[in-house]
């Protein structure tokens, strides 16, 4: 068979989900997760007081991709944005982009003066695309420490209390050199 070319065209919509968006976006947007977990989220977004909007591109009546407008409820002029997903085949067709911009206006309608992602700093072509977007780094220091299970916390708590009363304690002169100091 000789190479064809063939002109296909399709308008895309971006429109607020609806809850029989569920099986459609497992099915096109999140096939590795469970269907009932995509069920219960978007009913949470989708229920009565939630501060989040999730948005829907579809193509001839399917939702093939999604994105999610977050309001910050300790600053109403900042919204986060996130869970931005799109079908394989159509991410080179500018579907990302379209639910982009209705993310924003969705934010800017609903008093944000300031849309936020935070994304790991391994994410270099998703974090690339981001500020094709417009958005910048914020100068932002995240620091870490990973805690013992309370299990073994307690345990060490326990004998060190343990320890402690069959010691007396020794208030000698260490304690009284570093209040001279």
């Amino acid at each position: 068979m000789a190479n064809q070319d063939f002109n296909l065209s399709g308008a895309v919509k971006v429109r607020p989900a609806q809850q029989k968006d569920a099986a459609p976006l497992h099915q096109f947007c999140f096939p590795e997760k469970d269907e009932k977990e995509i069920t219960a989220k978007l009913k949470a977004d989708l229920a009565k007081g939630s501060q989040t909007h999730r948005l829907v591109a579809e193509v001839s009546g399917y939702p093939i991709g999604q994105i999610s407008v977050k309001e910050n409820p300790n600053d109403a002029e900042i919204s986060t944005v996130g869970d931005l997903v799109v079908s394989g085949p159509f991410r080179q067709l500018g579907v990302a982009d379209h639910l982009m911009a209705a993310a924003e206006a969705t934010a800017a309608e609903n008093g944000a003066e300031t849309l936020e992602i935070e994304l790991p700093a391994s994410e270099k072509s998703v974090i690339q695309r981001y500020k094709d977007w417009g958005f910048s780094e914020k100068p932002l220091v995240v620091l870490q420490k990973t805690l013992e299970a309370a299990s073994e916390t307690d345990e060490k708590t326990d004998a060190a209390e343990e320890t402690q009363e069959e010691q007396p304690a020794d208030t000698g002169t260490e304690q009284q050199t570093l209040l001279k100091d």
